[in-house]
């Protein structure tokens, strides 16, 4: 466990063995929790993968190495998701717009578990892919050629959690609201954006900037109590202008 964060590392339909490997080793080397596989596209247990996971290869067979179907499953039971893109979004793309990952790593720290996503060598993730997740992760780079090698992306990312999550600052003895809190803030964020959106496309959006916005700022729990109750009076209020 990195500090009082469990970290765990999501790759989905792993297409090479010496990635895969790369990974494995990373995952040692940083004190990773636990590594989902989402439907790998190789053996993730071949010899060409513990070749490469060098002296990581304990961590292969450690039990920290789950095999799962669907992302869905690779993220149960995670407080706080990251999806990862090279690419980011500019004007009225909410899809895409991202953080990086220095900021990513400031608020993991402030809960008990996070998972990172990242996708295929080839095309990366899927839009449902990066929808499923809370926020979007960005590692800066040059414009021109943005896109990382897999396991360099990992490394560079594990090593800003590594980093981030083991430290506290002063404030981090602040009141900040808790992550069963947030989700109550979101049934209420997604019944307000049911209301208000003239379709399935902008519901979407609203429910993802009010999202991400509840987890890149610090709130306080008494902060986040008064926006749960005004989502919830103006939802109440809407709800009840709408039926008359």
């Amino acid at each position: 466990m990195m500090g009082g964060t469990r970290v765990r590392v999501v790759l989905v339909e792993t297409e090479g063995e010496a990635n895969l490997g790369f990974v494995v080793r990373l995952c040692r080397n940083f004190d990773v929790d636990e590594l989902y596989l989402v439907n790998p596209r190789i053996d993730p247990f071949s010899e060409e993968v513990r070749k490469f996971s060098a002296h990581g290869v304990d961590y292969l067979h450690s039990g920290r190495v789950k095999v799962v179907d669907s992302l869905s499953k690779a993220l149960e039971n995670v407080s706080l998701t990251a999806a990862t893109s090279a690419h980011v979004g500019t004007g009225g793309n909410i899809l895409r717009k991202s953080i990086d990952i220095e900021e990513f790593g400031s608020i993991a720290a402030r809960h008990s578990s996070v998972a990172i996503v990242f996708g295929r060598e080839s095309v990366g993730l899927k839009r449902d892919e990066i929808a499923a997740c809370d926020l979007l992760v960005h590692i800066p780079a040059n414009p021109e050629y943005p896109t990382l090698n897999l396991s360099h992306a990992v490394a560079i990312a594990l090593y800003v959690l590594f980093r981030k999550v083991s430290r506290r600052s002063s404030l981090d003895v602040l009141d900040v609201a808790t992550e069963e809190s947030i989700r109550v803030a979101d049934k209420y964020i997604d019944k307000l954006a049911k209301i208000v959106g003239s379709d399935d496309r902008q519901r979407e959006c609203i429910s993802m900037v009010f999202r991400r916005m509840l987890r890149t700022s610090k709130l306080t729990k008494a902060e986040l109590g008064y926006a749960t109750i005004a989502l919830r009076r103006i939802g109440q209020l809407l709800e009840k202008c709408l039926g008359k």
